[in-house]
């Protein structure tokens, strides 16, 4: 955290906090500064630190944490940011295990993370979003509300997500369920940032999503016509007809595809078994065609599975026909 405070008064806020072990980079002025705090049972090894960066290795018994850290605190200046920028790229190109990333990055992704003011100016947002893709970095899924820091200036109001946390590939094949809750400030203009790297909530119920791998497959006009057919019925009022209809189309969908399109992996192991059998004996010409058949029926699975996961896709810089690569996949995982 940045801590605006030196180390002598940020020791008396870690014993009431009930932390044993601690890390202090002293402010300069009244700005910056950082602090990190940790229990016994956790063992932080910090490799690189400077008055923006803490960069560590953590290992723990009890706790499911990711293998590298940093905390981070983005000076108010470009110039300045951009040599921070510049280190944590250094760091970046080492790392091949699983690193999150968090802390107040001054900066922005997008116009949508900044309300009232002056815009943001492009520049800076594109530069920012560079170091993100050179790093391998992924904004995790937060709740809470959309912006982290105010001014709370009465009729100048500007509100920024200034802070954030970010994941590489590993970090989110590693933990899926990771998810960022933004606190609310009491105390400070900033929200504090809570990480739990393994959130579990209860599962809501199954929303109805269309499927645009449906449409590739034979069935899918019967499918349809068979559902709506089902859902006719003799009522006065249209909208609801079309309302009942269209209900049917949704459940019949639905249940069709449970039946016709099972887990794109497991499908693919089992065709993948099929055909290595298929090889294993006299390559006759029964054998032949069945192998044939099967390699068929893997490269629609696939085609299939590639379809589902761009439609998923957030990352607008990934165009269509990238094969699903681990940062495809992780980006989509929340």
């Amino acid at each position: 955290m940045e801590t605006k405070i030196n180390s002598g008064k940020c020791k008396k806020v870690r014993l009431k906090c009930g932390f044993t072990q601690e890390l202090y980079v002293d402010p300069i002025g009244l700005s910056g500064g950082l602090a990190v705090w940790w229990q016994d049972s956790i063992t932080l090894s910090v490799l690189y630190r400077s008055k923006n960066i803490i960069h560590a290795i953590i290992d723990s018994d009890c706790l499911n944490a990711p293998r590298m850290i940093s905390f981070i605190y983005g000076p108010p200046k470009e110039g300045e940011r951009r040599i921070v920028w510049d280190s944590l790229r250094r760091l970046a190109s080492g790392i091949t295990d699983s690193w999150l990333v968090v802390g107040d990055f001054n900066d922005l992704l997008s116009q949508s993370e900044k309300e009232g003011g002056n815009p943001r100016a492009m520049r800076k947002i594109i530069n920012f979003q560079g170091f993100l893709s050179d790093c391998n970095l992924m904004d995790l899924e937060f709740k809470g509300s959309q912006f982290t820091w105010c001014n709370k200036r009465d009729g100048a109001i500007v509100r920024e997500r200034l802070d954030r946390a970010l994941g590489n590939v590993e970090f989110r094949d590693t933990f899926h369920h990771a998810v960022v809750f933004h606190v609310d400030p009491v105390g400070s203009d900033h929200h504090a940032l809570v990480v739990d790297c393994c959130h579990h909530e209860e599962k809501a119920p199954k929303v109805f999503r269309f499927e645009a791998n449906w449409v590739h497959h034979v069935d899918f006009l019967s499918v349809v016509r068979r559902s709506w057919l089902e859902g006719a019925g003799v009522m006065d009022d249209k909208i609801q007809d079309l309302i009942r209809w269209l209900a049917f189309c949704r459940k019949g969908l639905m249940v069709w595809d449970r039946e016709e399109f099972p887990h794109f992996q497991k499908l693919v192991v089992h065709l993948r078994q099929w055909l290595a059998d298929c090889y294993k004996g006299p390559m006759v010409a029964g054998n032949l065609l069945e192998a044939e058949e099967l390699v068929k029926q893997i490269e629609e699975t696939l085609d299939r599975e590639e379809t589902y996961w761009w439609q998923r896709l957030r990352i607008s810089w990934l165009k269509c026909g990238d094969k699903n690569t681990g940062f495809f996949h992780s980006s989509v995982i929340q």
